[in-house]
């Protein structure tokens, strides 16, 4: 783990260059592929196992991207502030005591005089590039040595929250305003019968690595009829592909990966040792289930983030046989109308 403080360390100057999508140094919070490209950073695992108000989601929002120096941290590649990550309280606490101590130091080496120069400005010793942590106090988070995981969860969030903005340099935009979560949702092409055929080629060539179809799980069965062009396709194909899921091969091993929320599932997981020759204990392989493993922000799976429905619900709709919806609609009428009838009928015997 990291041994230094996570404070952030902006630029005096903010880039002025016209967003593009091709560029991840523009502010663009509207433009729905630079916030999946800086998602797309954040390659540690760790992120997506991190409280939803830290995961890599809310720092891609403000403009963040995974920094690329091997360090554990963000960066924003339009003030050029950057942090480094320090997830152990521990560790982070004794840190930011360290800079405090370092911080008090050079003040009082100010207010004695030798610090000031003859027009009473500071003669530059103290670290620009680090803002000064506030002095302890009676409820200072950083007194305190975290009892549990849980204590310890709380007081990272307490410390980490708030930098996700003010972390960027005083004049990035970033710092007052956020992607809103609606700019990740799905566009039309993406939930259309030839966009699901597009994933289905992707998925063709690893059909061999998904385990059987009692090992898949699945949001809705099938309609029993399907469009002619997914008929010759192996319904578990087709079941993914709707799930928005797209397909590749690692090596000789396949694996799945949603082009939106960046996961990427590797298929050996979910197939039994008896049909491998690998000599490992034999264990009980879970399903593979095909909501639960994108990322809870995905709109694939999140109808809040999508506006609406969830992603792959869209796109079973597209697979239904024309006229099916209008059927569940006139069904779903019926069994109102029913309740309403027992209600009617209940508080007619009530007046009797």
């Amino acid at each position: 783990m990291p041994s230094t403080p996570s404070t952030p360390r902006p630029s005096q100057s903010v880039g002025t260059e016209t967003p593009t999508k091709q560029s991840l140094s523009s502010f663009a919070p509207w433009d729905r592929d630079q916030l999946v490209r800086r998602l797309s950073t954040f390659k540690d695992v760790l992120w997506s196992q991190l409280p939803e108000e830290l995961c890599e989601l809310e720092w891609a929002r403000r403009g963040w991207v995974e920094r690329e120096d091997g360090k554990k941290g963000v960066k924003c590649g339009l003030c050029v502030a950057d942090m480094e990550i320090i997830w152990d309280w521990n560790q982070l606490r004794e840190a930011v005591i360290e800079q405090r101590e370092s911080q008090e130091s050079i003040k009082e080496t100010a207010q004695n005089g030798d610090g000031i120069l003859e027009n009473g400005t500071s003669n530059g010793t103290t670290d620009s590039s680090h803002p000064e942590l506030p002095l302890s106090d009676a409820d200072d988070v950083y007194s305190k040595e975290a009892i549990d995981d849980l204590e310890a969860t709380t007081f990272l969030q307490a410390h980490y929250v708030p930098l996700i903005s003010s972390g960027h340099a005083m004049k990035c935009p970033w710092r007052t305003r956020r992607t809103d979560l609606t700019v990740l949702r799905l566009p039309p092409a993406s939930l259309s019968l030839p966009s699901l055929m597009s994933r289905l080629s992707t998925l063709s060539p690893i059909l061999a690595f998904l385990p059987d179809a009692s090992q898949i799980t699945i949001p809705k069965p099938l309609p029993e009829s399907l469009p002619t062009t997914l008929q010759d396709f192996d319904p578990r194909l087709v079941q993914v592909g709707i799930s928005g899921w797209s397909g590749s091969l690692l090596g000789d091993k396949g694996i799945l990966k949603c082009t939106t929320c960046h996961r990427r599932v590797g298929l050996w997981l979910f197939k039994s040792t008896s049909e491998s020759n690998d000599d490992i204990l034999k264990l009980d392989v879970e399903s593979l289930d095909l909501i639960a493993e994108h990322k809870s922000y995905c709109p694939w799976i999140n109808g809040q983030v999508q506006s609406g429905m969830a992603g792959w619900e869209y796109v079973y709709e597209a697979v239904e046989p024309r006229g099916t919806l209008k059927r569940n609609r006139d069904g779903n009428d019926d069994e109102k109308e029913s309740r309403f009838k027992r209600l009617r009928d209940m508080l007619k015997g009530i007046k009797r």
